[in-house]
């Protein structure tokens, strides 16, 4: 079977990009015929994980600012390498734009996969609705929530946002490393962020937070983006930030960071199934997140959902004294989490078959 999954963000340290890299390196195990389409000019590193797995990357680096240039050269790569499928991971109907270089490419199997509930260019998204109603032939969705927001009425797939359990599994010594290299003492608690630093992830509110809590808390904000130079800006200019926040940059070693936390935050202003959620649940931490985030992000009753316009309720949820059990308790999250279909394998597996029903129904 010949895959093309087609990222319409930077192929980098994200949600969706995860999504992809995970299934991309099982289906190249398992010897499936695959390729990746980037939007964007991939960092070496990244490119070098990519290569090494015998995934084929392609990089087209011009959807945002020329849309039309990038819009015919997909369509040449496509008609060119003759897919069995073209499956296209975004937020909202602009995925039209992939879509329908598909459809002129003669690409038979179609699919839209809807990894958020809510979209930046609304205006937008409601004029490509006709294009990506008649171009789309296969719905896939992260939950119900971002299902529901992309493709209303019509059916579609829940393939859950899979990680590798053991990887992300609690670590005493890592924890006790990379503590270390924050200078942190036994009795310090640690908060925690992973994310790009973008408007939608909302780091800017846990600046406010970090006053208002004791001395002996501390906050790592883990990952890179847009908005990282205007807060580490703002944190450099205050004395108190400048103590109580680290700053880590994009990383790969996401899971030890999540070892050395008591504590998980997730202040986002909008978010379908966040991997971060998931990894850090599998470290066993809890969480703090904004309602606006859907329920069904619960999996294992280890999330508070506060308000983002009322710092005092997630604050008093932040003072609340933190169970001493994180081995126990990483250990009963990511047996549930399996159990709830958490397991980035066996999700594999279901998409591969997903994909052989569509090309049996529309070949």
């Amino acid at each position: 079977m010949k895959i093309a999954l087609i990222n319409t963000v930077n192929l980098e340290e994200n949600g969706i990009s995860t999504f992809i890299l995970n299934n991309s390196y099982l289906f190249s195990k398992w010897g499936e015929d695959v390729a990746i389409i980037a939007p964007n000019k991939v960092k070496k590193a990244f490119k070098k994980r990519i290569i090494s797995k015998g995934i084929r990357l392609i990089e087209l680096p011009m959807r945002d600012n020329s849309p039309q240039i990038y819009f015919w050269k997909l369509i040449k790569v496509l008609k060119k390498e003759k897919y069995d499928i073209v499956h296209v991971n975004g937020n909202s109907t602009t995925m039209s734009i992939e879509l329908l270089a598909a459809w002129f490419a003669g690409i038979k199997v179609r699919i839209a996969h809807s990894h958020n509930t809510t979209a930046d260019h609304t205006k937008i998204n409601k004029l490509l609705r006709p294009i990506f109603n008649l171009t789309v032939n296969g719905r896939v969705a992260c939950n119900i929530a971002a299902g529901k927001w992309l493709f209303h009425q019509k059916k579609f797939l829940v393939i859950r946002n899979g990680i590798n359990l053991s990887h992300f599994h609690f670590d005493e010594s890592l924890r006790e490393n990379y503590r270390k290299t924050l200078k942190l003492n036994k009795d310090d608690i640690l908060l925690g962020n992973v994310g790009r630093f973008n408007r939608q992830k909302n780091q800017v509110v846990l600046l406010d937070l970090i006053k208002q809590l004791g001395d002996n808390y501390y906050l790592v904000l883990v990952g890179s983006g847009v908005n990282f130079e205007k807060i580490k800006k703002r944190v450099d200019s205050d004395v108190f930030l400048r103590k109580h926040i680290f700053f880590t940059g994009a990383v790969s070693d996401t899971s030890g960071w999540l070892n050395a936390m008591d504590l998980f935050l997730l202040p986002s202003l909008y978010e379908g199934q966040p991997y971060t959620l998931i990894e850090a649940t599998a470290s066993g931490l809890d969480a703090v997140v904004s309602n606006i985030i859907s329920s069904e992000n619960d999996l294992v009753s280890n999330i508070s959902f506060e308000r983002l316009d009322s710092p005092k309720d997630w604050v008093q949820k932040i003072k609340i004294p933190i169970a001493n059990n994180r081995e126990l308790r990483s250990n009963s999250y990511c047996q549930k989490l399996k159990e709830k279909g958490y397991d980035t394998t066996e999700n594999a597996k279901m998409l591969l078959k997903y994909y052989k029903k569509k090309i049996s129904l529309y070949k």
